[in-house]
């Protein structure tokens, strides 16, 4: 028997039950907290320790004295980098992100997928479909041109099948750009089951799809392929975007 003392563990993940509930949604509001929320959390824990008793006197005992507010500096700010694209510049939001404009406007320079291959369990075709729909309906705005794949329908998901399909799909055509692969659930054996195959024995590059990602609403569907399809657009040589780099 093995016994864990609470305060002494780390939570390191999540099983796909808990990520698909709210408590991911509660994991990711306390990990993405601003600056002023941070500040305001930290000085009342501070005073939380100065008003109890028994940790002030437990401090006094060691010999520390904590201040009620945190030590300030005068910082630098460093001036906005500006993005630029194939056809146009600009400036990222207060977020610093800037998916919005990379997927509404032209990257620097774009891999056209011609010949390509898709696997997928045959109980997964119609999100396949849905897939390559959307994929072909998100593409132009990037300048990507998505041609028809190579199917590759298996009869069930265990890792043999998705290996031999691919042995056999790959060793079917001369050139395969982009191996794309569907798999129901998060399996870490299965992952690496194909990117062991398409890293060190058969190399091309490679990009797997948990099916949950793609279920839920049409704008949840269409941000996933769009990021995706930037990812593919990396993995074949592309270039998305760039800054400004003086000597």
């Amino acid at each position: 028997i093995v016994l864990l003392v609470p305060e002494l563990t780390f939570l390191t993940g999540l099983s796909d039950i808990q990520k698909n509930s709210r408590m991911m949604k509660d994991v990711m509001w306390e990990m993405i907290q601003s600056p002023q929320q941070h500040y305001t959390r930290l000085t009342s824990l501070l005073r939380r320790i100065r008003d109890t008793p028994e940790a002030s006197q437990e401090l006094e005992r060691w010999g520390l004295h904590l201040d009620t507010d945190i030590y300030r500096t005068q910082g630098h700010i460093l001036p906005m980098e500006r993005i630029n694209l194939r056809h146009c510049s600009f400036f990222p939001n207060e977020e610093l992100s800037w998916h919005k404009e990379v997927t509404k406007e032209l990257s620097i320079s774009v891999i056209s997928i011609n010949s390509w291959l898709l696997v997928y369990p045959k109980r997964l075709q119609q999100l396949a479909k849905d897939l390559l729909a959307a994929m072909r309906s998100t593409c132009g705005a990037m300048g990507m041109q998505v041609g028809q794949p190579m199917v590759q329908e298996l009869r069930d998901d265990r890792i043999d099948s998705y290996v031999k399909s691919i042995r056999s799909g790959l060793g079917s055509q001369e050139k395969v750009q982009l191996l794309l692969c569907i798999t129901p659930s998060n399996r870490d054996d299965v992952y690496g089951a194909i990117k062991k195959l398409c890293c060190v024995q058969a190399p091309v590059p490679s990009q797997v799809i948990n099916a949950h990602s793609l279920t839920g609403h049409p704008g949840k569907i269409r941000s996933v392929v769009q990021k995706v399809l930037l990812q593919i657009n990396c993995k074949l040589g592309g270039q998305l975007w760039g800054v400004d780099i003086p000597l």
